[in-house]
């Protein structure tokens, strides 16, 4: 058993030839975990240390974040944040992947397949590299259909320009690379307080739709966001909120 999970674990952190790759892209991996029943403490702490003993510093940070809400309620997200394309192949795990096998895996159910996605810089409003995590994320994962790609991504890309100019909410999208379907992306919202997850505007009496028509033209906003509504397939729209866990996280220097 536990050399199938090691296999399993390398093939997680192995990027798959058939994928959309760019060499100067930014890349995420993401993996979900479940504790079995009874062993939530153990694998939570299982998990910490090896975090603090492999994952301590920018260049192998892993983040974690309990999932709140939605059907995977409970489960863990483990999060590789920032590699590069050259980490993703050619970085050397085995002596962390045993040790997870070894000692961590043990606490828990066999994961969800790993996922791997890459930022888009240009649809990134208020990002912090290397920044303390996010106490919560809001995580909208949608799906694309292919034949509708060109009408997401013009109303995604005006509006993440009005976002960028106006408010201090802090957002990103992520595309997904290898792992899922390829019109999978993940729009994603940090924030530390609840009550102002969705940042603020430059001023009390900005509206974003009046700001989106005078900058894009009469009636821009409705036609873009009806398009972009019409664009996500049918089971396409997901969203949940994430908890950090900070013992199982790199959190900075």
């Amino acid at each position: 058993m536990k050399r199938i999970l090691t296999l399993l674990l390398i093939l997680m952190f192995a990027l798959p030839g058939y994928s959309q790759t760019n060499p100067n892209w930014e890349y995420y991996r993401t993996m979900r975990w479940k504790a079995k029943t009874g062993q939530v403490d153990d694998f939570k702490k299982a998990a910490a240390k090896k975090t603090q003993m492999f994952n301590n510093s920018p260049e192998n940070a892993i983040v974690t974040y309990q999932i709140m809400t939605g059907s995977d309620q409970g489960m863990f997200e483990r999060v590789l944040v920032a590699r590069t394309l050259d980490n993703l192949y050619n970085a050397n795990n085995k002596k962390e992947l045993d040790y997870w096998a070894k000692n961590v895996s043990q606490f828990a159910e066999n994961p969800e397949g790993g996922k791997i996605w890459w930022r888009i810089k240009n649809w990134s409003a208020n990002w912090e590299e290397g920044g303390t995590p996010s106490k919560y994320m809001d995580v909208q994962i949608i799906m694309i259909k292919t034949a509708n790609t060109s009408d997401f991504r013009r109303y995604m890309t005006r509006r993440m320009t009005i976002i960028k100019e106006n408010s201090t909410r802090k957002i990103a999208v992520f595309k997904i690379s290898s792992g899922g379907q390829l019109g999978e992306f993940r729009i994603i919202t940090f924030f530390d307080d609840p009550m102002k997850a969705m940042g603020e505007w430059k001023s009390e009496d900005f509206d974003f739709e009046d700001a989106y028509n005078e900058k894009y033209g009469y009636n821009a906003f409705m036609t873009d966001r009806d398009l972009y509504t019409k664009a996500f397939e049918i089971y396409g729209n997901l969203v949940e909120t994430h908890k950090l866990v900070p013992e199982m996280s790199f959190m900075g220097n």
